[in-house]
Formats: structure tokens, sequence, C-alpha cells
């Protein structure tokens, strides 16, 4: 039963960390055509996705370690150490390719095009870790 019920929650946090992302993708084609007052909601909605994303990977990761802990799998077995890698690098490129473009909204440093460009890059970027992540969580490659 706890078995279940921790893979219902680590089911359901993978869906929420990967599903604002996909929102994100015609947000950014919005943002070609809005006006600085759209732009302020535009980015207001990208910040809340993305820190919905940070929190939901947070769930993500507590259910995944205590499945492994519950299901008997070993800390060692490659999907899981490929895995835990990717989530390093994901939790980096989070915290460096949102943050510092959102930071710039609004300043000196803000040019429309770039800010839109570098976000709909970044997007697709995490989007393509999740899913490499979860091709590995569901698959459970056994390369070594």
């Amino acid at each position: 039963m706890m078995h279940t019920i921790f893979l219902f929650i680590h089911i359901l946090s993978a869906i929420i960390s990967i599903g604002p992302l996909v929102t994100l993708i015609p947000l950014t084609k919005k943002m070609e055509a809005a006006d600085e007052i759209e732009m302020i909601g535009f980015v207001q909605s990208f910040r809340i996705a993305i820190t919905v994303v940070k929190h939901a990977g947070h769930v993500l990761v507590l259910s995944g370690a205590i499945l492994i802990i519950v299901s008997g799998w070993k800390w060692t077995d490659s999907w899981i150490v490929l895995t835990i890698a990717i989530m390093l690098i994901s939790i980096v490129f989070l915290a460096s390719a949102f943050k510092p473009t959102l930071k710039t909204f609004g300043t000196s440093h803000y040019k429309k095009e770039e800010f839109i460009e570098k976000l709909r890059k970044a997007t697709w970027k995490y989007i393509i870790l999740l899913l490499i992540m979860l091709w590995l969580m569901v698959d459970k490659p056994m390369l070594w």
C-alpha cells in the first residue's frame, strides 16, 4: 500500500513538474506581440510556472527516494545514477537559465526579443531534460 501511495505521488509530481513548462511554449509566442503592460502579466505567469515546477520537483525527488527505498532498487543501479546526474544538471540549469533572464525584465538590460528567445530556448532545454529523466524512470534501463 505504501508503494502505491508514493508511486501515485511520484507520478503526479512528475506531471506537475512538466505540465507548466509545456504551457510556456505558446506563452513565449504570445509575448512576441505583447505590449509592455501585457508583458508584465506574461512574465508573472512565467515566474509562477517556474515556481510550481520547482516545488513539484521537490516532491518528485522526495517521493522518488522513498520509492527506491521501499522498492528494493539499489542507489547504484544505472537508471537511478543517471536520473540523479541529470536531476543535478537540471537543478543547476533551472537556477541559471530562468532566474537571471527573468530578473532582466524591467531593467536597462532588458531586450524583448532576446528575453523571449532565451526563455523559449531554456524552456525547451528543460523539457528535454525532464523527458530524459521521465524515460529513465519509466524504462529503467540497466546499462551496467
